[in-house]
């Protein structure tokens, strides 16, 4: 059945790829419509905080992804990381932003860092207490290229403090989601990542071999990819069950690279593995793109990797766009290619002239969620099915049929499963 399902959602993208049908103007019905809110733009008062929960109520948005821990410090009082000094002094603001985002009947998915930890002026209080604990490049440094200082994957007390740090979060607060963002390595393009004492340790305990020695394209290569993909599929792993231990009711996501062969080749990030192990509820990938076509492509490989096994939100670059009708295009867009919705990146971006046109646009009517509660988004979705086949519009009811089996196979991606072991890495060439 869920290959039949998946099967005519595929008939029916390319059915409609060349429709008329406008995919901004339609209504939805279900759909992810979330907002990063970056840490910066999170206001530091009571009486702001609830004004800005309300600003995107009234923008018909049902998803707020607060930038809660992000550059080795915590936004709220914590009691195992130090606070960000950008909020000393201010009232903590996620139980605010939970309270009146509930009142509007808005999901709150913290967003979190794993494994950064910091960036060029500042390497954040894990790292300043723990310095043995950075991971660093071949060349022994730990500050990379792009001005970022990560944790090692490879360090077990490192895994077991962002643990401990994330159990405290969804514990502390009625919190709906946990959102995770950089659970990967830093970036392979400029430098390659994962010599730390701890990494080539390891390593060189489970094959013998020193990394710092291996060859880029050489049969040990795969192997050492091998080897620091595993670090992060496992603590992926690791987060997803210890949640749902905690908290049964919380959702898993993650923001990923957007290309799923890229993801993998130069961030060590396997997400497409996460989802057929069911590790996580929706993912993320952040598309930010002002080339429309390139960013419908992108839709379009995601989808082939996530094969039904968990939601696609696609993420959009609000700050890369010039004109607000490019991010509605990009809306109708991801609405068209099958995505079950979008997030915005991100809030330092969303002026007033952006969530109006938003407003008055592609989100002028509300949305339900479609990962709350499946059953009632697929009844709902079959019931706008039928209404626009008895109104005559057969391309809009195909809309809603896809969507609808789309949701159906993420429920039955929720049942228990045999382990999904992954497919083998691939190398970069000489």
């Amino acid at each position: 059945m869920r290959l039949f399902a998946a099967t005519i959602i595929l008939l029916i993208c390319v059915s409609t790829s060349y429709a008329s049908l406008d995919y901004s103007k339609i209504d939805p019905g279900v759909e992810i419509r979330g907002i990063w809110i970056d840490a910066g733009a999170i206001p530091k008062t009571v009486p702001k905080i609830r004004e800005m929960v309300h600003k995107y109520a009234h923008a018909n948005f049902n998803l707020l992804i607060p930038e809660t821990i992000c550059r080795g410090y915590a936004i709220y009082p914590s009691t195992v990381i130090a606070r960000d000094p950008r909020f000393a002094g201010a009232a903590d603001p996620l139980p605010i932003i939970i309270s009146e985002a509930h009142k509007l009947g808005i999901e709150v998915h913290p967003w979190v860092w794993v494994f950064r930890a910091g960036y060029t002026k500042d390497k954040g209080a894990i790292l300043a207490a723990h310095p043995a604990w950075a991971e660093l490049d071949r060349d022994g440094e730990a500050l990379s290229p792009n001005g970022g200082y990560w944790i090692s994957p490879a360090n077990m007390q490192a895994r077991d403090f962002l643990a401990e740090l994330f159990a405290e979060l969804i514990c502390k607060y009625d919190v709906d989601g946990l959102h995770l963002d950089y659970i990967r390595y830093e970036t392979e393009d400029k430098k390659p990542f994962g010599y730390s004492p701890d990494s080539i340790s390891l390593f060189k305990k489970q094959y013998g071999i020193d990394p710092i020695d291996i060859e880029p394209g050489s049969p040990d290569q795969y192997y050492w990819n091998k080897f620091r993909e595993r670090l992060v599929n496992t603590f992926m792993q690791r987060i997803y069950l210890q949640t749902k231990s905690l908290r049964p009711d919380v959702l898993v996501s993650a923001a990923v690279g957007s290309y799923p062969p890229d993801a993998r080749l130069h961030l060590l990030q396997n997400w497409s593995n996460w989802a057929a192990n069911g590790w996580l509820n929706y993912i993320a990938p952040m598309s930010y793109s002002s080339d429309d076509g390139h960013f419908g492509r992108l839709i379009m490989r995601q989808k082939e990797a996530l094969a039904g096994d968990a939601l696609l939100a696609e993420g959009i670059g609000m700050y890369v766009h010039k004109e607000t009708s490019q991010t509605t295009a990009q809306i109708a867009k991801s609405r068209e290619m099958g995505a079950q919705g979008q997030i915005m990146f991100a809030a330092s971006y969303a002026d007033s002239g952006r969530l109006n046109a938003l407003r008055c646009g592609a989100y002028s009517t509300p949305a339900s969620l479609p990962f709350r509660d499946p059953q009632s988004a697929i009844d709902k979705l079959k019931k706008y099915a039928d209404y626009a086949r008895v109104k005559g519009d057969a391309e809009l009811a195909d809309f809603y049929f896809a969507e609808t089996a789309t949701i159906y196979n993420y429920v039955q991606s929720l049942h228990p499963k045999p382990y999904v072991v992954p497919t083998p890495p691939p190398l970069k060439q000489k």
